[in-house]
Protein backbone atom coordinates (compact mmCIF):
# COMPACT_ATOMS: atom_id res chain seq x y z
CA UNK A 1 0.00 0.00 0.00
CA UNK A 2 1.40 3.37 -1.05
CA UNK A 3 1.45 6.11 1.56
CA UNK A 4 0.10 9.61 1.10
CA UNK A 5 2.82 11.99 -0.15
CA UNK A 6 4.26 14.45 2.32
CA UNK A 7 5.00 17.86 0.85
CA UNK A 8 7.34 20.60 2.03
CA UNK A 9 6.59 23.97 0.43
CA UNK A 10 9.37 26.55 0.63
CA UNK A 11 9.00 29.70 -1.44
CA UNK A 12 8.75 28.63 -5.09
CA UNK A 13 9.91 25.07 -4.41
CA UNK A 14 8.23 21.86 -3.28
CA UNK A 15 9.74 18.58 -2.08
CA UNK A 16 7.37 15.60 -1.97
CA UNK A 17 7.91 12.03 -0.74
CA UNK A 18 5.46 9.12 -0.83
CA UNK A 19 7.69 6.44 0.70
CA UNK A 20 9.11 5.29 -2.67
CA UNK A 21 9.58 8.34 -4.90
CA UNK A 22 11.14 11.68 -3.99
CA UNK A 23 9.98 14.59 -6.15
CA UNK A 24 11.59 18.02 -6.50
CA UNK A 25 9.56 20.83 -8.08
CA UNK A 26 10.01 24.48 -8.94
CA UNK A 27 13.74 24.95 -8.75
CA UNK A 28 16.11 26.67 -11.14
CA UNK A 29 13.41 26.99 -13.85
CA UNK A 30 13.77 23.27 -14.64
CA UNK A 31 11.20 20.54 -14.83
CA UNK A 32 10.40 18.67 -11.67
CA UNK A 33 12.46 15.57 -10.94
CA UNK A 34 11.13 12.20 -9.79
CA UNK A 35 13.72 10.00 -8.11
CA UNK A 36 13.01 6.44 -6.95
CA UNK A 37 14.66 5.68 -3.60
CA UNK A 38 16.37 2.58 -5.05
CA UNK A 39 18.54 4.90 -7.17
CA UNK A 40 19.61 7.33 -4.43
CA UNK A 41 23.25 6.98 -3.35
CA UNK A 42 23.69 10.20 -1.34
CA UNK A 43 21.62 12.97 0.21
CA UNK A 44 23.06 16.29 1.37
CA UNK A 45 20.75 18.87 2.91
CA UNK A 46 21.12 22.06 4.84
CA UNK A 47 18.98 25.04 5.71
CA UNK A 48 18.74 26.31 2.13
CA UNK A 49 19.42 23.42 -0.27
CA UNK A 50 18.97 19.70 -0.90
CA UNK A 51 21.19 17.69 -3.26
CA UNK A 52 20.33 14.12 -4.21
CA UNK A 53 22.96 11.92 -5.89
CA UNK A 54 21.84 8.87 -7.86
CA UNK A 55 23.40 5.84 -9.50
CA UNK A 56 25.26 6.82 -12.64
CA UNK A 57 26.69 10.00 -11.14
CA UNK A 58 23.81 12.45 -11.61
CA UNK A 59 22.97 15.04 -8.98
CA UNK A 60 19.64 16.80 -8.51
CA UNK A 61 19.59 19.98 -6.45
CA UNK A 62 16.88 22.24 -5.16
CA UNK A 63 17.44 25.61 -3.51
CA UNK A 64 14.93 26.50 -0.84
CA UNK A 65 14.03 30.03 0.22
CA UNK A 66 11.76 31.51 2.83
CA UNK A 67 12.20 28.70 5.35
CA UNK A 68 10.97 29.33 8.86
CA UNK A 69 12.00 27.12 11.79
CA UNK A 70 8.95 24.84 11.47
CA UNK A 71 9.58 24.28 7.76
CA UNK A 72 13.27 23.54 8.41
CA UNK A 73 12.27 20.96 11.03
CA UNK A 74 9.76 19.39 8.62
CA UNK A 75 12.43 19.26 5.91
CA UNK A 76 14.90 17.52 8.23
CA UNK A 77 12.22 15.01 9.22
CA UNK A 78 11.27 14.33 5.59
CA UNK A 79 14.92 13.85 4.58
CA UNK A 80 15.40 11.46 7.53
CA UNK A 81 12.44 9.43 6.22
CA UNK A 82 14.01 9.30 2.75
CA UNK A 83 17.35 8.16 4.23
CA UNK A 84 15.63 5.43 6.26
CA UNK A 85 13.69 4.24 3.20
CA UNK A 86 16.52 4.30 0.63
CA UNK A 87 18.24 0.89 0.45
CA UNK A 88 21.58 2.24 -0.84
CA UNK A 89 22.21 4.76 1.95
Amino acid sequence: MESVPRDIVAGNSVISFDGRVLELFGHAARQGNRIHIALITRIAHGDAAVTISVRGGSDYSITLSGLDDATRASLRQLMDEVVQSAPNL
